[in-house]
């Protein structure tokens, strides 16, 4: 390790230096002032500097960094401008909060003088009327560490911080507020170290002795059940869950995934719980071993056996950052997913009998074709239908895949039905259901992985949110052709079922169309991604969704464009 000491002629040139030396090959959003200037000056000298994404939203740069990570796991930096900025922005952040995602978020502030010759003076209107008392009090209840950068001298320490905050367990997103005429502030040079002296990547393993407990409890459980969201994050965990479901027979659920956490052809994959869905597993359950997931199961709807006995694992199994959650803890294992499971593996391989093994997974794989059985006859049933229905149109998206392909999804994709093929293949939503992140996120993906395919499925509700016209300008501006499919039932599906479900014997369930529910229009989404250049189409038809989809896919592989495919569904 050596020290590295850089000309630079502004504090905003040392934070673009600093970012860069840190490994942030990506600042998502635009820049500050003064960083525009160092990028310039590099763009001038042919010097390298990291890649500016000029995004027309700030909700658009926070999920495209959110996508970023997800896809390669390196966390990027976001600019936002100032208080609106800041509050554009903010369902990107909460939605990176509740999913752990880490992200560099700098922010303009007003500057602090009004002096004539201050290079960065306040000199426009809104730099008093965006000015707040406390801007970081917008953000401060769902990002990690704020703070507002008061000079060049502590340039350094303050990215080194923020980079340590951001990437310690449990992970999440930062926030730097800077006022433009600190960024703006002559500096001469800045000197660090080559390699960060603010190490914080360890393993982290649970209580021993919890382990042993968790052992006990596995191996002597009759019915036991585990169920996960996100312990998919890392492809060592999904992997180390099949193996132990390979010692154990161990049946697994997903719960309102984030990642693929299993392999969806494994044996002892049981299936998946949504909001509107109940698991016989959960009900007759002797023991359940929650893995990094929230919200497990669904109180209101699943009766668990007071009797079951629960473990749950993770980096924080009790979710502290939530107001609220009741889910009951007899053995909590403290820890990186991936070290437990293995853990465990050893303290299971001789205590399961090869004949109970042989007779759980027998019995998943009986219950697994049945419900194939079922499942595929009813996508021949609805692909014979004269209107598009939502299983069908998974069912024609799941025929676009391969092993190259990465699905981002925002509310609509059966995984019964488009299913995974490895770890890093799908990412769903934040459970803080911040819509408006998909497409963006989309975006975040192919940008850091170029390599791959990239298809995004949206409901039209989150289309809107994902404010489209910024993320058609991104996808044809930075050359990111992703594939786009609209599910578009013409209005709030989830709402019309939380209304029926709130209020099943009420007035809205027995009237013909439940009000406020419609947008009551007939929206022409591809005609957007052709305002931009890319490709769109309309599909109404169950005989012409897959010769479009396919079509689309073309332009997206072929031209390396970007498309859109409206498809009209009856929900």
């Amino acid at each position: 390790m050596s020290e590295v000491i850089r000309p630079v002629e502004t504090v905003g040139e040392a934070i673009l230096e600093l970012l860069q030396l840190r490994g942030i090959d990506t600042v998502i959003g635009g820049a500050p002032t003064s960083m525009i200037e160092a990028i310039a000056k590099r763009q001038a000298s042919g010097e390298p500097a990291p890649r500016a994404i000029l995004t027309p939203h700030e909700q658009t740069a926070v999920a495209m960094a959110h996508g970023y990570y997800a896809a390669t796991g390196r966390p990027q930096a976001v600019y936002l401008y100032s208080t609106v900025g800041t509050a554009n922005g903010m369902g990107g952040i909460i939605n990176a909060a509740r999913s752990r995602v880490p992200m560099i978020i700098l922010a303009a502030r007003s500057p602090v003088s009004e002096k004539r010759g201050v290079a960065g003076a306040r000199d426009i209107h809104v730099q008093w009327s965006q000015e707040s008392f406390d801007q970081a009090s917008m953000v401060r209840e769902y990002v990690k560490w704020d703070y507002e950068l008061r000079s060049g001298e502590q340039v350094a320490a303050v990215i080194e911080r923020a980079l340590e905050v951001a990437t310690a367990e449990p992970q999440g997103p930062v926030y730097i507020s800077i006022p433009r005429d600190v960024q703006a502030a002559a500096m001469e040079e800045i000197r660090t170290t080559s390699e960060t002296r603010r190490v914080n990547g360890a393993r982290l393993m649970p209580d021993p002795a919890r382990l042993d407990e968790a052992a006990d409890l596995l191996a002597s459980a009759k019915h036991p059940v585990i169920v996960t969201s996100e312990l998919g994050r890392s492809a060592a965990g999904r992997e180390a869950l099949g193996r132990l479901c390979d010692v154990g027979g161990f049946g697994v659920l997903e719960a309102s995934p984030v990642y693929s956490n299993l392999d969806p052809k494994h044996p002892c994959h049981l299936g998946y719980i949504f909001a509107s869905q109940v698991s016989p597993d959960l009900e007759r359950a002797d023991l359940i071993f929650v893995i990094e997931s929230d919200v497990p199961w669904f109180t209101a709807r699943v009766t668990v056996p007071d009797s079951a006995r629960v473990i749950q694992l993770g980096i924080d199994p009790f979710y502290q950052r939530l107001p609220m959650r009741g889910f009951p803890c007899d053995v909590p294992l403290i820890g990186h997913a991936e070290a437990a499971l293995e853990a465990l593996i050893g303290r299971l391989e001789s205590r399961i009998p090869a004949s109970l093994l042989d007779e759980r997974i027998a019995a998943h794989g009986a219950r697994r074709k049945t419900q194939e059985t079922t499942l595929d006859e009813a996508i021949r049933h609805d692909g014979g239908l004269a209107h598009i229905t939502p299983l069908f149109a998974n069912h024609c998206v799941s025929r676009l895949l391969d092993e190259d392909s990465i699905v981002v999804n925002e509310y609509p994709t059966d995984l019964r039905v488009v299913q995974p093929s490895g770890a890093g293949s799908y990412f769903g939503p934040s459970h803080a259901g911040g819509l408006g992140w998909g497409f963006g996120a989309a975006l975040g993906v192919k940008a850091a992985r170029p390599d791959k395919t990239v298809i995004c499925t949206l409901g039209d509700g989150a289309y809107y949110y994902c404010v489209p016209a910024s993320c058609h300008q991104i996808a044809a501006a930075e050359d990111l052709p992703v594939l786009v499919v609209v599910f578009n039932n013409g209005g709030w599906n989830e709402v019309r079922k939380s209304v029926v479900s709130t209020h099943p014997d009420g007035w809205a369930a027995r009237a013909e169309q439940v009000p406020v529910t419609r947008f009551g229009v007939k929206a022409g989404f591809e005609k957007v991604a052709e305002a931009f250049g890319g490709y769109g189409a309309v599909v109404e038809s169950p005989d012409e969704l897959l010769p479009v989809l396919q079509a689309a896919m073309r332009v997206v592989k072929e031209e390396g464009r970007h498309a859109l495919v409206n498809v009209v569904v009856h929900a």
